[in-house]
Formats: structure tokens, sequence, C-alpha cells
């Protein structure tokens, strides 16, 4: 089992609607997605951003997020008043908590090769459109399923489009709508 780096955890840290001044201090006590996102004016930044907003709002069962960005506060500020007001998100403006947590800068194909140019036109299907591009242009994705200092789960990004099924995090069931029919019958 993995570890969060307890530089990670003991930094100080500024964002958007953080509950200690810590980065541990804004994990809560229950499993949590950290999500690590590309420069804000990434279009696949603003396809996570959205997609995760939507599962969390329609699954009960979906751990709370943190967002960790590496553009300043102010850059946070207007794109998260935006994109999710309610979510929490971590300014790294250094990308530090990147390199500390291994989450690297990519190569050619995982920045420009051709399932990243497929990803592109599925985040244009879903209406998210390309913004100004952030200092760290090369600085790949990462997420990772934590518990406190635990890390529990995590998703290898194979290209900075490839988007993980959030339907399928360890310990995340989609609950029952009003649509579900399981096609069973009480005797």
């Amino acid at each position: 089992m993995k570890f969060l780096p307890k530089e990670i955890l003991e930094s100080q840290v500024e964002g958007r609607n953080l509950t200690g001044p810590s980065f541990g201090d804004n994990l809560p006590q229950k499993p949590s997605l950290v999500v690590f996102l590309r420069h804000l004016g990434c279009i696949f930044c603003r396809e996570t951003v959205e997609d995760l907003r939507i599962f969390s709002s329609e699954m009960a069962a979906f751990p709370p997020i943190l967002f960790v960005y590496p553009d300043s506060v102010r850059e946070g500020e207007e794109f998260f008043s935006r994109f999710w007001p309610e979510a929490k998100a971590i300014s790294n403006p250094n990308a530090s908590f990147y390199e500390s947590i291994q989450v690297q800068e990519g190569n050619l194909i995982e920045l420009a090769g051709p399932e990243v140019w497929v990803s592109a036109v599925r985040a244009l299907a879903k209406g998210n459109f390309y913004g100004v591009q952030g200092r760290h242009l090369l600085r790949m994705p990462g997420v990772f399923l934590v518990l406190k200092d635990r890390i529990l789960w995590t998703h290898s990004y194979r290209h900075i489009g490839d988007e993980p099924d959030w339907s399928k995090i360890p310990g995340c069931t989609p609950l029952p709508t009003d649509e579900y029919d399981p096609g069973i019958l009480p005797a």
C-alpha cells in the first residue's frame, strides 16, 4: 500500500472552499478523491471537473473530491466559480505536490498522440472547449482515492485525455434511482 508523502500532508495550502490550513486538514475521515488537474485551460481538465460535478450530484455513494491545480489562487477562483463553485480546490502553482506524488510531465504521445485527438472530440461533444494555456503545459493529470494518508487506488493515465470510468471507483456503487428496474418481481 502506498502513502501520500508527509511533506504534502503537512504543507500549508491556499485555494477555494478549504476546511483547514494544511493539505491533510482538507482530507475527510473517509475515502476521498484527490484529483490532480492539468492547467486550467486544458479541455480535459474542464471535462474532468464537469464529469465529476455530475457524478457526485447523481451518486450518493461518490467520495468527496479535493482538486489540486497548478495555477494561482486567483486563476482557480475564476475557473471554479464558473465550472463548480462548491468544489474544494488547492492551488499549487509551482507543481511541487505533483512532483512529490510523482505526477510527471508527459511525452509527445501522451500529450498529442492519436488517442488524445480522439479524446478531444469526445470532450468537445460534451460541450467542453479549450481555454487559455497555463504554465504547466506538459503536466499529466492524476487521480488518487485516499483515506487520510493511504492511497487506496490510483488511475494511471495513458495520455492526457484518458478519463477513468468514474462509476467504477472502488467502493463507489451507484445507488438505484426511480428509473432503476432490476427485472425481478416479488414472489
